[in-house]
């Protein structure tokens, strides 16, 4: 018992670092104030690099639990050889809550690595389409919906308005599976109309997602400007070449292809300079939020 007792105490330190690192790290966020007099526009994968940061110290907090659990684990296993009441008390105790959290490490690491894929994806399209602003388009990223109290807040990754018509694009970022090693094949997938069909089966994941958002941008505008405001849903998925053998009123594109969609539009312009100047001027207001304390 004594030897417990001990082992407690030299765990104190640990329990103190993590203490004051919890401290330091909530009393930056409380005193935190940007010096910036305006909001700035939301770059690609704004979203995406929040829950990044968000995810990162939650999975640093995960990592200190882990390691003084650890410890107190292999403090459990060494008492049950020196007095098995005490160490099966201390393995029942701590066995569980270290269980849990490393199984919660693990899913955090992988959804982390599913947000970086994502978010390498957002700037790889915006890239792409920040070279039409030169052509006269204006490109917006990351406008953000949470409008209706109680639902799930959603974005549309990106919208270009210009006279030439309005686009909102989804970006959906696979990473290819590799099936042999030092498999160099194309990343090819074909898009029949209906669905994608991927090396590894067929789905239809971001396809509704992006005539969805679509259509709410389209509804918000027309609603907010009291003029019809009809946005064409465009697919984007980086890194892979896109084989279309159908059609559809959605275009699915790689990252490299979508320049092309844009092409010569401007010079057949569909829409008035003044509804494009409202319009931009609506998504300026809703993306004009970096540097707001949070």
């Amino acid at each position: 018992m004594q030897a417990a007792f001990l082992f407690l105490a030299g765990l104190t330190p640990f329990f103190g670092v993590f203490g004051v690192m919890f401290l330091l790290i909530f009393g930056f966020r409380r005193r935190f104030k940007t010096p910036f007099t305006q909001h700035l526009l939301r770059p690609p994968g704004e979203s995406l690099r929040l829950r990044i940061d968000e995810l990162s110290e939650k999975l640093m907090t995960d990592v200190l639990i882990l390691l003084i659990g650890s410890m107190v684990v292999g403090f459990g296993l060494w008492a049950v050889f020196k007095n098995a009441l005490v160490g099966g008390i201390t393995l029942a105790i701590s066995l569980p809550p270290f269980l849990f959290f490393a199984r919660q490490l693990w899913q955090r690491i992988c959804l982390l690595r599913d947000y970086n894929l994502g978010f390498l994806g957002e700037r790889a399209v915006g890239e792409e389409l920040n070279s039409l602003l030169a052509d006269g388009w204006k490109v917006f990223h990351d406008v953000e919906f949470d409008e209706n109290p109680g639902q799930k807040t959603f974005n549309v990754d990106h919208v270009v308005v210009g006279p030439g018509g309005l686009f909102a694009i989804e970006t959906k970022t696979r990473s290819k599976q590799v099936l042999k090693p030092r498999d160099n094949s194309p990343n090819i997938v074909v898009f029949d109309g209906t669905a994608l069909e991927y090396p590894w089966g067929r789905e239809d994941y971001g396809i509704r997602d992006a005539r969805e958002r679509s259509q709410h941008l389209s509804q918000w505008l027309t609603k907010s400007l009291q003029t019809v405001c009809s946005f064409r849903p465009v697919l984007a998925l980086p890194g892979w070449f896109v084989k279309r053998t159908g059609k559809s009123d959605l275009q699915v594109v790689s990252g490299r292809e979508l320049g092309q969609i844009f092409d010569g539009l401007n010079k057949r312009p569909v829409m008035d300079p003044v509804t494009v100047k409202a319009i931009c001027a609506l998504l300026d207001q809703k993306c004009r939020d970096v540097g707001k304390d949070r």
